[in-house]
């Protein structure tokens, strides 16, 4: 049992972001058999630096917090889910950010949740269809809480609870005809042969979370 005080962890939101190997419409089973939601980004060091401040802010007072709680106990650092590396040779900043799509409450209760995606207006997505095949290259914004942990067999660190991701240029794998040398022209066309169909809107949209789950 963690016998230590957490600090409160504290919502952010990324610059624009290029996304890397989304999970946001399907969930990935690999490391968790619950099923999982994913998303990864990177930008240009420059327009990442005042989130990176922020979050290595929030991390050294998270260390802190922990060393005036036991100063004689050396802490282990977890590798955390942002920081430096290089994308196509140039420098780039980059966050990880996962959420649990279901569990098991203290009161034994099971639920589930999905992050709420929006759109560039910012009017959420209720037709998540529309976003299938969404892929690397995908542009966008994630919202996201950091929440400190400790344990002593893992360690201390910070886990990037995915919120919610507004969708500002959106890439679909196997990208368009102008990424193959295609140009329009008279033709077929899916419009063609079925009319879009109509999605009602119920005007809700929530974000349900666990504070326990990192």
């Amino acid at each position: 049992m963690n016998q230590f005080n957490l600090i409160n962890s504290t919502k952010f939101t990324t610059p624009l972001l290029t996304f890397q190997y989304p999970k946001l419409l399907e969930l990935d089973t690999k490391f968790s058999p619950d099923g999982r939601y994913e998303c990864q980004g990177h930008c240009p060091v420059d327009q990442g630096a005042t989130l990176a401040d922020q979050l290595d802010k929030f991390l050294e007072e998270h260390k802190a917090s922990l060393k005036a709680q036991s100063p004689t106990t050396k802490f282990k650092l977890t590798d955390l889910p942002w920081g430096y590396n290089e994308t196509n040779g140039r420098p780039t900043f980059f966050v990880k950010t996962k959420c649990k799509a279901s569990g098991i409450d203290r009161e034994g209760k099971a639920w589930s949740r999905k992050p709420v995606l929006f759109d560039a207006q910012g009017s959420v997505v209720q037709d998540r269809s529309t976003l299938d095949g969404m892929w690397s290259g995908t542009t966008g914004r994630i919202s996201f809480i950091a929440s400190p942990f400790y344990t002593a067999a893992i360690g201390a660190g910070i886990t990037l609870r995915l919120l919610a991701v507004q969708i500002i240029e959106l890439k679909s794998q196997g990208g368009n005809g102008t990424d193959h040398g295609f140009s329009a022209e008279e033709g077929w066309t899916p419009s063609a042969s079925k009319k879009a169909e109509t999605i009602p809107y119920n005007g809700e949209a929530s974000v349900e979370f666990d504070p326990l789950d990192f």
